[in-house]
């Protein structure tokens, strides 16, 4: 547990010393993998799906604000959407700008979390993310995970249904139209995935934010539990089978990860619990204290090395100084 500490000590350290290039390292690498994984799902604008386009554009957003990625990722989904069919295009407009501003309302705030949702979601493992959220976000920031779990369903069903929007008939435009909404209105396993998300974070919230003793541990574990009996049971009801063992896979990364959240956010020691009482003119207080775990910085000392000095006597100093060997009594 020491050398664990310790390098947590040395990544914070490291993390405060560079925390400029750091940022924008992640930045790069974050935009690198959206626009490398919307120009390969949709990649319906040839211009868009070059490297050098997904290169420039990563290089951009390591350099502004995550919120202007979601912009940016927003905005080539729509380019790329019109290049398959206008009404698509609209729809998709619409439902971003629906989105966008539900997030910028109430979850401006957070930091990555709708972009990072339907990454999650396209390798199979979402279920990281509405834990996570519960033990580092407040509640009005899980609209987040919403607005990131809807995009990326809708954006799967314009993919599960591009025969039914490359009609060029007009007569074909409100059939359009109906077909679109119905990915999202007729979608019941993006309720279902919405639901867990939404009951798992808001259940680890609670019980972390208890007195309890090792409350993150108790919130995480039962979020995990909770949300995968939840998505089994759901996706048993939606005859959907095979999605069982992405959903217990997924699980297993979500307690991993939330693990090592906990560590480096809530480590606490719990063998050395402190109770306080304390009163004013009003209330009587009854105070737990945890201390937090840490390794006590070493102090490096460091010992000089002289030569040692020869000594001198007072005849060699009179003769030196030439002067009277009595005058140094």
């Amino acid at each position: 547990m020491t050398g664990l500490l310790e390098l947590r000590e040395r990544l914070r350290n490291l993390y405060g010393k560079c925390e400029i290039y750091i940022r924008a390292g992640v930045k790069f690498v974050l935009g690198l993998a959206v626009f490398i994984l919307i120009n390969g799902q949709l990649g319906y604008m040839d211009r868009l799906d070059h490297p050098a386009v997904t290169l420039i554009l990563a290089l951009i957003c390591s350099f502004l604000p995550l919120n202007i990625m979601s912009l940016l990722a927003g905005a080539v989904i729509l380019i790329h959407l019109s290049a398959l069919s206008l009404e698509v295009c609209v729809t998709a407009f619409c439902l971003f700008l629906l989105l966008f501003f539900i997030y910028g309302k109430y979850a401006s705030k957070n930091d990555g979390i709708l972009i990072l949702t339907p990454i999650l979601c396209f390798f199979k493992v979402p279920q990281v993310m509405p834990v996570a959220c519960g033990l580092l976000r407040r509640p009005a920031e899980y609209l987040s995970i919403v607005c990131g779990v809807t995009a990326y369903y809708y954006l799967e069903g314009v993919n599960g249904n591009i025969a039914s929007f490359t009609s060029t008939e007009e007569a074909e435009i409100l059939a359009k139209f109906s077909a679109i909404l119905k990915t999202l209105t007729g979608n019941k396993e993006m309720y279902l995935v919405l639901a867990a998300f939404l009951i798992t974070s808001l259940t680890v919230y609670l019980i972390r934010r208890q007195s309890i003793d090792h409350a993150w541990r108790i919130g995480l574990l039962l979020g995990n539990l909770l949300q995968m009996i939840i998505l089994l049971i759901g996706y048993v009801l939606l005859g959907k089978p095979e999605k069982i063992f992405w959903v217990v896979a997924g699980s297993a990364i979500s307690v991993a990860v939330s693990l090592i959240l906990e560590f480096l956010f809530y480590n606490l020691d719990y063998s050395r619990i402190e109770r306080v009482q304390f009163e004013d003119d009003e209330y009587y207080y009854f105070v737990k204290a945890v201390p937090k775990m840490y390794v006590a910085r070493k102090d490096k000392r460091v010992k000089r090395i002289t030569h040692r000095r020869k000594t001198v006597s007072r005849r060699e100093l009179a003769e030196e100084l030439e002067i009277d060997q009595d005058l140094l009594n």
